[in-house]
């Protein structure tokens, strides 16, 4: 491979030299982990275009196992919503709800310790979220509870049967369990 000839002695004049590869050196450290163990899951920041670009500048034929090269399946899917002008942005006003009650639910849940059940207080969802929206329709209710199942394996439970008003910074809540 090329990166193995950049840093073997016989191609190097001096080997004690640094050597300067002119690539971005934030996607290297993810080809060095995919050299590593075989696979890779890219985090949002880093496009899978631009990693398979390094590897193909690299010298490195990607293995053809289905799944070697991962990017954030959560984020690959926000984005893919944001991008397409088709999609409603109640897809993806309901997925960025989703992705802040698993935080919630997360947070609550280490804090609290061992509670199956963990109540989401509408006070505690993230300003930007609620921005723009009072209501949460019966179709988004079903978005955001198939958003939840898939994506975190969590449960939405609506106490009185309606999700509660997004500007109520009063006591309205519902419950997330984990399935």
């Amino acid at each position: 491979t090329m990166l193995g000839k950049l840093v073997s002695e016989a191609w190097q004049a001096d080997p004690e030299e640094p050597v300067f590869i002119d690539r971005n050196g934030n996607i290297f450290e993810y080809v060095l982990d995919y050299l590593r163990y075989g696979s890779i899951e890219l985090p949002p920041t880093v496009p899978k275009s631009s990693f398979e670009r390094d590897l193909d500048f690299y010298g490195l034929v990607p293995n053809p196992k289905e799944g070697e090269i991962k990017n954030n399946v959560v984020a690959d899917v926000l984005v893919s919503l944001r991008e397409d002008r088709d999609m409603s942005s109640s897809k993806y006003d309901m997925l960025r709800l989703a992705i802040e009650v698993h935080h919630l639910y997360t947070t609550k849940k280490l804090s609290s310790g061992s509670e199956e059940r963990v109540n989401i207080y509408v006070q505690d969802i993230d300003k930007s979220i609620k921005q723009g929206r009072s209501a949460v329709s019966s179709n988004e209710v079903t978005l955001l509870r198939n958003y939840l199942d898939v994506y975190f394996g969590l449960t939405l439970t609506l106490p009185n049967g309606y999700f509660p008003c997004l500007y109520n910074n009063g006591n309205d809540f519902f419950s997330v369990t984990r399935k």
